[in-house]
């Protein structure tokens, strides 16, 4: 039990010495007061001459150059593909692509001989298996 009463006597000694803390407030002296005014006043000036020059440099940039415009929108179009291998990718597709449909496998139709048979009108419909009395039939508008 001792021990018990000692460490609440104890407790009581600190709450009276956080208390005389709490009711005097903690001055803190002028010249470090001032001096760490001073600083924060530099530091402010500093970040306003940096800002100042970024805004100046900024507008002293002339973006009117096509070169330097394309290269800015190549580059954004680069990232958002999703840079250079992907960018790859996307050329090697688009020229398969390309070189299928200019020489299709023989599985497939050829577009140019199609184009070609189907120049005239009267071709195309018959070509589509379309009969032509039949498309202005009243039945279908029915």
């Amino acid at each position: 039990m001792s021990d018990t009463d000692k460490s609440l006597s104890e407790m009581d000694h600190l709450e009276d010495l956080f208390a005389a803390a709490r009711s005097t407030p903690a001055q803190l002296p002028d010249s470090l007061q001032a001096t760490l005014l001073a600083d924060a006043e530099q530091v402010q000036a500093t970040r306003a001459r940096a800002k100042n020059t970024a805004v100046a440099s900024e507008t002293g940039r002339v973006l009117s150059s096509r070169k330097k415009l394309s290269r800015q929108l190549w580059r954004q179009f680069v990232s958002a593909v999703g840079g250079w291998p992907a960018l790859g990718g996307l050329v090697a597709a688009s020229l398969s692509g390309l070189w299928i449909g200019l020489a299709p496998p023989s599985f497939l139709p050829d577009p140019i001989e199609s184009f070609a048979s189907y120049s005239s009108g009267s071709q195309v419909l018959s070509d589509l298996d379309y009969d032509v009395s039949f498309l202005l039939s009243d039945e279908v508008f029915e």
